[in-house]
């Protein structure tokens, strides 16, 4: 507070004159106009490939900026093609679009969905996407190699676990151990998924499984809901030997008539799906967070967003 001698000089009431103008300012509060930049719409395309597939997603759309009411345009008049050297895989335009799946994370809103006669069977040799948006933009043209077909062994132990957790409830789990390889100088990435499906109630697989114990190389993954294991192209670390538990029942179940098979799926992914992942996974972690740093999804659209993915994957019936 100005002293009584300063609160008589003309220095004295302006110093006091501010302070008021300054009082009212906070309680009235400050209001500042930011503008946003023009947002300039982009390509965002986004596909996954696998050998097996028996029918093929994708999104064509142009963006949005934050300010936008109705969001991303879906681009219902685009084409794509889908090739393996001279051979057309699949073909996509307005009449494969359907509406959004509430199931499926990946496609919240309308998407490509292309059947396809037979399961996709794939050669070695890279693959290539190509994409006409026009005239909204410029014809697009992907390649992404398609990776070395994972070697995978596991043992399976039916009831090899179980957990008291007391006033009668004991619940019981198989245990799945999965050795995968390491190849020399090469960096291995693998998207592990542990699936059931109720045989008597639908034909729908469910992840499912949890890892037996904390493990290093392993991780569970957001951006793919899969469990990524991962050497980071050292030759001195195992890929053998990571355990997964699922779970087999309850003791008031009959546990011997469980009707339900477990299937282990496994894929490697090419460098750019698992940066896609892993960023995605990132910005998940990051949202609604104050105090996370600031990340961006990564993906191999030039000059757009979203990725073109491509995998090559084994699938083991259990046991």
């Amino acid at each position: 507070m100005p002293s009584p001698r300063l609160r008589h000089t003309p220095l004295g009431i302006l110093a006091l004159f501010v302070m008021c103008m300054s009082c009212q300012k906070l309680e009235s509060g400050v209001v500042r106009e930011i503008e946003f930049p023009e947002h300039d719409p982009r390509l965002a395309v986004t596909m996954f490939v696998s050998p097996g597939d028996t029918a093929l997603y994708a999104s064509v759309y142009q963006s949005a900026g934050v300010l936008s009411v109705g969001g991303s345009t879906p681009l219902r008049d685009a084409t794509l093609s889908l090739r393996q050297g001279e051979v057309v895989l699949a073909q996509g335009d307005s009449a494969h679009w359907v509406e959004a799946d509430p199931w499926n994370a990946w496609y919240s809103g309308p998407f490509m969905k292309i059947p396809l006669p037979n399961a996709l069977v794939l050669e070695e040799g890279p693959l290539s996407l190509e994409v006409d948006a026009s005239p909204h933009f410029e014809p697009l043209s992907l390649v992404q190699p398609l990776p070395e077909r994972p070697v995978v062994e596991s043992t399976f132990e039916a009831f090899a676990d179980s957990v008291d957790e007391g006033w009668g409830y004991v619940f019981y789990y198989h245990r799945l151990t999965v050795d995968l390889e390491n190849r020399p100088s090469e960096r291995d990435d693998y998207l592990i998924q542990l699936q059931f499906r109720d045989t008597l109630t639908g034909k729908d697989w469910y992840n499912a499984g949890d890892l037996s114990y904390p493990d290093p190389r392993v991780d569970y993954n957001s951006g793919c809901a899969c469990w990524l294991a991962q050497d980071n192209g050292s030759d001195n670390v195992s890929m053998a030997n990571l355990v997964f538990d699922m779970y087999a029942g309850e003791e008031d179940e009959d546990i011997t008539e469980w009707s339900g098979e477990y299937r282990l799926v496994v894929q490697r992914p090419t460098e750019d799906l698992v940066r896609y992942f892993d960023s995605v996974h990132a910005y998940e972690n990051a949202s609604g967070n104050p105090f996370a740093e600031p990340t961006s999804i990564q993906g191999n659209i030039p000059d757009g967003f979203g990725v073109f993915g491509v995998t090559n994957k084994v699938v083991v019936t259990i046991p």
